[in-house]
């Protein structure tokens, strides 16, 4: 899985490209300040974007529209450049 990992003041910020989730954040002295996943929660810190929660029908109304809309969005399933 690709990933980029930034560095600033001491800490350091691991993000993959699949929903822009937030991997792995770690202090100036290497301590890992994030959830690292596990059987019980795959994720790390996944981004819920445009909503957090589900919508009834799993559908979004906007304008007259209608769109479908799974639970908590589509950006954390979405692929970042």
């Amino acid at each position: 899985m690709e990933q980029v990992t930034l560095h600033a003041d001491g800490m350091s910020a691991t993000i993959v490209g699949q929903g822009a989730e937030l991997v792995s954040l770690r202090d100036g002295d290497g301590t890992e300040l994030l959830w690292q996943a596990g059987p019980e929660w795959r994720r790390h810190s996944p981004v819920l974007f445009p909503i957090v929660g589900r919508l009834k029908g799993d559908q979004l109304r906007h304008r007259g529209q209608t769109y479908p809309m799974t639970q908590h969005g589509f950006a954390r399933d979405r692929r970042f450049a």
